[in-house]
This record gives structure tokens, sequence and C-alpha cells, in this order.
């Protein structure tokens, strides 16, 4: 059977979907909606205890087939339920985010039947960016500690629209790849000095590429 990624119903207490902030419990509308779709916290049992105002708590049961050869838990596993987290902290006050750029430090293995629980905390929101840490932790001991970038997109029907896709280190598509075909300084000049020049004479230019005539 399935697992369902919310350990607790909203609707079967009388509480609101959409969540009061700070509440234990709550899980806010736009992130049962984004859960609805999600294949992968089905795959891995992820389960979602609450999700409101920029904090989420979500665990993870680690089963035979999570861990590896050196008999702990994959960490790739570990960081799939921390940017879970972060996705449902980050979701939860409406507008859709996803990770731009994510770093995590393992403190502890993690083993074969340990309950892995995870804690979000949004840190700050500026513009479209949304900075979020999340700690995995076993009992009390720290698994790992989760740092995460969000961007905010644009949906168009449903799907991101063009040229909202997340460059890290901008907050919008555009900037990451007009940096990227930038030109070196001095690119329009004879000569550009770096590591890659050589002395020597001068190579002659090659023959000339006729214009392209518009429409051919």
């Amino acid at each position: 059977m399935t697992p369902d990624p919310f350990t607790s119903d909203g609707a079967s207490d009388g509480r609101r979907d959409d969540a009061e902030p700070g509440t234990d419990g709550q899980v806010a509308k736009s992130v049962r909606h984004l859960l609805s779709e999600d294949r992968t916290c089905e795959l891995l049992g992820i389960q979602v205890e609450s999700a409101a105002d920029g904090r989420a708590r979500a665990r993870m049961r680690v089963r035979p087939d999570m861990v590896n050869g050196h008999a702990i838990v994959h960490g790739g596993l570990v960081f799939a339920l921390a940017d879970t987290t972060f996705a449902c902290a980050v979701n939860s006050y409406g507008p859709p985010v996803v990770t731009a750029s994510a770093d995590i430090t393992f403190r502890r293995p993690g083993h074969l039947g340990d309950d892995l629980i995870a804690e979000a905390v949004t840190r700050s929101r500026e513009g479209r960016s949304v900075i979020c840490e999340v700690t995995v932790r076993r009992g009390d001991e720290v698994i790992g500690e989760f740092n995460g970038r969000g961007v905010q997109i644009v949906l168009a029907d449903g799907v991101p629209s063009a040229g909202s896709n997340p460059v890290p280190g901008s907050l919008s598509g555009r900037a990451g790849h007009e940096e990227h075909r930038a030109r070196p300084v001095g690119a329009d000049t004879d000569a550009v000095d770096g590591p890659d020049a050589v002395d020597g004479p001068a190579v002659p230019d090659g023959p000339a590429v006729p214009e392209r005539t518009p429409g051919r």
C-alpha cells in the first residue's frame, strides 16, 4: 500500500487546510497540492507532519533498500528527505518555489530502522529568493544539516514559464545566461592577453565569411 504523504488530515478534526502559523500538524493548501503530484515521497515513504508559515516537519523510516554497502543510509536519501522538507517550508507561503542551490553536511550516519525526522525553518525572504535551513535528526542526534536557496517561479498553465528557470547567483533565469554569454574584456581589440596567449608572428586571418542574406 502506498504511504500517505500526510500523517495528519486537517479535514478529519475540523482544522483548516491552510494552517495557522506555527501550529503543529497543519499542512498548507499549497503544500498539499504540491505533494499530491509528488511520487518521490510515495517511493521513499516520506510523511509530512506539518508545513505552515515557512516551517515544515517530515519523517522517513530507513528501509533495507535505503542502506548502502557501508551498512548506513545512503546520503542521497537523507538529502532527499531534507530537500522535501525544505520544499514544504518555502512553498507553505503560497507562491511556487523551487530549489536553486543547496548543500548538506552529514554529522552522523543513519542506520537500518532509524526514524529520521527533518525540520525546516525559513530564515529569509527577499524578492524571489528564499533561504531555508533543515536539520535532520534521529532522536536527539543530528544526522545532517541542509542549507538551501529557493527561487519563486512563474507558472503558465500550471508549468514554469520561459525565463523563470532558477539560476544560482541570480534572481531570474536570464541573468545567469547573460553572464555566460558575456565576452571577455578586450575581445573586440586586436589582442587579448591571457593564459592562452602565445608570443610569435601574427596569424593571418582566414577567408571572409559572406554575410547571410535575410530569409535564406
